[in-house]
């Protein structure tokens, strides 16, 4: 598939100091060391608080600099992308942040240049009077033991766990620097992440990139968050199926190379999903559903944490994070499971921590939160007239099938000339509506009642379709219900007094379109005005083929069409336009 591009940037610009000037400028909590790209809170007191600084390379934001507030990292040392920082960098944050008196901890993913330039800082400052513990995050359960005995597991997205964790309690006033670091080996213990992809990042400010993209129909599972790669799946499977492969991966025994952390089907554990860069916010919530339907655990989630936490740049995918809170127990530390859902729950002003914090009683309070609508049991609207139900079954199947075969060209117009989703959004509601003919037998024992049929068709229309047209279906169906029930019988003269009624009383007060505008008034009007005159649906309904053809020359007034350059409505000898194409094929399909 194709990565975004991005922003041409000054030759030479050091981006990474860009952006962490950029964050320092939208954060007045925090400062910048500009010649080692150190960031620190300086505000917090670490002759009285456990110091807790991390750092490594760029690329990953908000990791790290964006976790730099009260109760979360006291500092943060930023690499190049991708790239660790150097020794003079990260002692220079010791040195800014560090108190001897209570000491530091350092919190690193574990990768060989973090590990390896952080742990000699650690040492050469131990040598200086400092005392200082190191917490390496490796939560990744994609490498396993045999393939990478020399390094080990890579550290993900569970790092912001450790962060927020180890965050608020370091900062607690009776915290000991042995126990908080217990603390972040005993959760990174604990932790287990995966991740899916549809595609690599790209960096922004490089030139050429030399990065096997995947192919449109590929899917990566297991990669990490520098281009390494994972396991390619083709083609990309369904959601709840890749979701399932992930969480076998993550919870089961079976593979024991990969088997980290243990997991009884009652255990108590935190859910963080992770945006690695391009994922919408939409679909990460769509995701994050899934997940949940997809767990095998007994219990739900204590915690269900959802954000871009640990990225990698524009990367199109997500993953899943588990956090064993109740392995948490079994282990002889100072803290407990309690503990760390309450340093979850702590507030912190860091920018990078997007979740809202809760107090812990509203996410103890697990009742069901699904609530069934206000509408659901609402009274049919019926009255006394009465129309043959046969007969008006089967127009309303010829209009719906008729507007279901011309959707691919009102999709085809609406590509050209708008934003491609008319014939799907108008499919949606024939498809509904089919379906209650089909399924819904309340809705076909009503059929030959009039207002009790239009007012069911207007709920459909409201439930399936969206945009604008949607919206101008529904006031149109629902102001002829209104003036169709003040008739005393079913016959043309009452019908069309009620459609022109609906049209100029009706969606008339809500819409200024009008014929002339290039929307689906240019063959709703038509119909509706030559049938008032003349009670005649043969006329009426050549007026509005008129109406329909004459968009083809009309310049688009209203809607997104009235954005889109001339030309592309001169495409193909003129394009018409394709709600009024929609509507014009529903009406020929009613009335034949």
């Amino acid at each position: 598939m194709t990565i975004a591009k991005h922003w041409k940037y000054n030759d030479n610009e050091d981006i990474v100091l860009t952006q962490l000037k950029g964050l320092i400028a939208s954060n007045p909590f925090v400062e910048l060391i500009v010649d080692e790209k150190v960031v620190f809170n300086p505000h917090s007191d670490t002759s009285k608080k456990i110091t807790l600084i991390s750092g490594g390379g760029a690329g990953h934001e908000p990791l790290h600099g964006g976790y730099v507030g009260e109760n979360l990292l006291d500092a943060a040392v930023s690499g190049h992308i991708f790239a660790s920082p150097s020794t003079k960098q990260i002692m220079a944050a010791i040195k800014k942040k560090s108190d001897k008196s209570k000491g530091t901890v350092i919190v690193v993913k574990n990768y060989t240049g973090d590990v390896l330039h952080f742990g000699l800082v650690a040492e050469r400052a131990k040598s200086e009077g400092y005392k200082v513990e190191l917490v390496a995050v490796s939560d990744d359960v994609a490498v396993g033991r045999e393939q990478n005995k020399m390094v080990g597991r890579r550290g993900l997205a569970g790092t912001a766990l450790v962060h927020k964790i180890l965050g608020a309690a370091s900062a607690e006033e009776n915290s000991e620097l042995k126990a908080v670091a217990d603390l972040g080996h005993t959760v990174n213990e604990n932790l287990v992440t995966l991740a899916a992809s549809l595609d690599r990042t790209s960096v922004p400010g490089k030139a050429e990139q030399d990065i096997e993209f995947n192919a449109s129909d590929e899917v990566e599972l297991g990669l990490g968050i520098h281009n390494e790669p994972g396991t390619k799946i083709k083609p990309i499977p369904k959601l709840d199926d890749l979701i399932k492969d992930m969480l076998h991966k993550l919870l089961s025994a079976e593979d024991k190379d990969r088997h980290y952390v243990d997991f009884d089907s009652n255990d108590e554990y935190a859910l963080l999903v992770n945006n690695i860069g391009g994922t919408s916010s939409f679909e990460l919530y769509a995701i994050t559903e899934h997940i949940l339907q997809n767990l095998p655990l007994k219990k739900k989630p204590k915690r269900i944490l959802v954000s871009d936490f640990v990225t990698s740049f524009n990367s199109p995918g997500f993953s899943i994070t588990l956090l064993n809170l109740s392995n948490i127990d079994k282990k002889k530390i100072a803290y407990s499971s309690k503990d760390v859902l309450r340093f979850l729950d702590t507030p912190t002003n860091a920018p990078g921590w997007k979740p809202k914090l809760y107090p812990s009683e509203d996410w103890d309070d697990q009742s069901e939160r699904f609530v069934e609508s206000p509408m659901k049991h609402q009274s049919l609207l019926t009255s006394d007239l009465k129309v043959d139900a046969n007969s008006f079954e089967k127009q309303l199947r010829n209009g719906l099938e008729n507007l279901l075969k011309e959707e691919p060209k009102i999709t085809h117009y609406d590509t050209l000339v708008g934003d491609g989703d008319c014939g799907e959004t108008l499919a949606a509601g024939a498809n509904s509506i089919l379906k209650a003919l089909k399924e819904n037998s309340s809705f076909k024992e009503h059929l030959s009642d009039p207002i009790a049929t239009l007012s069911r068709i207007t709920e459909f229309v409201e439930d399936s379709m969206g945009g604008t047209s949607g919206g101008i279906y529904s006031i149109y169906l629902t102001a002829l219900v209104q003036y169709l029930k003040s008739a005393d019988k079913v016959d043309s003269a009452a019908v069309a007094n009620a459609f022109y009624k609906a049209l100029h009383d009706g969606l008339f007060k809500y819409t200024k379109a009008r014929v002339g505008g290039r929307t689906l008034v240019d063959t709703l009007q038509p119909f509706v005005d030559t049938y008032h005159e003349t009670k005649d649906l043969s006329k009426a309904v050549e007026s509005a083929r008129k109406g329909c053809e004459e968009t083809k020359n009309l310049e688009a007034s209203f809607g997104r069409a009235s954005y889109v350059d001339k030309k592309e409505f001169e495409a193909e000898g003129g394009i018409p336009d394709p709600g009024a194409v929609g509507l014009l094929a529903l009406i020929q399909g009613f009335t034949k």
